[in-house]
């Protein structure tokens, strides 16, 4: 499928499901694809295309952690000290995930400023982590790097809890039995405090921890602004890089700003009559994975 979609000369931005994304204007991408191709810089685009797979892995780890506390929250009852062990586990896993995969976008983000602003890779680290390497965006491109100053003190925070919960400690998922306004499973916002269990007179308020849900749209919505940004930079500069005609989107290519591209290989001659696309719906999706688990139980 892959190959078709390289022959539609606009779809570059390929194994993401769009719908998934919602924030994200696929049709831009569209054009930027169009654009990339007609320059000749897929390669110098790789990188970015890549944080775009990366950001869906965030998006798909988020919205399985918050219904993971919904779950949790349709077994209590009255008098009752609940413990789910599976469903706290796979909800560590989730908030784990999503820190992994913001940062390694962030990562694959820094690799295309690093070429596409020119930058030398040898003089400033490539990681956003970084003041110097923050400060060459800015002196390269005002615009880009005010969105980055913007996102300083986010960006100086995913790589504290990186470093306490990959290199440290690790995530305790508790279960609160009783009224939190920080729900069911909430997560401590200071870092220091992720592997531990939380003292008992730390108050269980949105000044010392976060719900599931204000957590994942906290570092997603974070990292889709600087994205969508980079994406509008880059189609500004492509654009007004082009001496003559600007290649446009033919009317069968702008129509396909939800179409789903992912790599398949057939391991023998195949004539294909026709192409199947499983569903994307995450409850079709878990229900068919529930089946194969019972199965195997049974």
């Amino acid at each position: 499928m892959l190959e078709f979609a390289e022959k539609l000369e606009a779809m570059y931005f390929t194994e993401v499901i769009p719908q998934m994304l919602p924030e994200i204007d696929f049709l831009k991408l569209l054009n930027l694809g169009l654009l990339v191709r007609s320059q000749k810089k897929t390669e110098m685009y790789e990188s970015l295309r890549t944080s775009l797979r990366k950001i869906q892995w965030v998006r798909f780890v988020g919205i399985r952690a918050i219904a993971i506390e919904e779950d949790i929250g349709e077994q209590v009852a009255p008098n009752q000290l609940l413990m789910d062990p599976l469903g706290q586990i796979d909800h560590s896993l989730c908030i784990t995930d999503l820190l992994i995969h913001t940062k390694s976008a962030l990562d694959s983000m820094a690799i295309f400023l690093t070429d596409f602003l020119k930058l030398d890779a040898k003089k400033t680290k490539r990681d956003l982590k970084l003041p110097e390497f923050r400060e060459a965006v800015k002196k390269a491109d005002l615009q880009l790097g005010g969105t980055v100053d913007s996102l300083g003190s986010w960006l100086d925070e995913i790589q504290q809890i990186r470093d306490e919960w990959i290199h440290r400690e690790s995530i305790r998922s508790f279960i609160i039995s009783g009224p939190c306004e920080v729900g069911l499973l909430p997560i401590p916002r200071k870092p220091s405090l992720v592997g531990k269990l939380p003292p008992k007179d730390l108050k269980l308020t949105s000044k010392n921890f976060w719900s599931t849900r204000d957590f994942v749209n906290y570092h997603y919505s974070n990292l889709l602004a600087l994205f969508t940004a980079i994406i509008d930079r880059c189609i500004w500069i492509e654009l007004n890089s082009i001496k003559g005609d600007l290649p446009r989107l033919g009317p069968k290519e702008a129509n396909m700003a939800q179409a789903i591209f992912f790599p398949t290989r057939s391991t023998q001659t195949t004539i294909i009559k026709n192409m199947k696309v499983s569903s994307i719906d995450l409850s079709s999706y878990y229900a068919r994975l529930s089946a194969i688990f019972s199965k195997r139980q049974s």
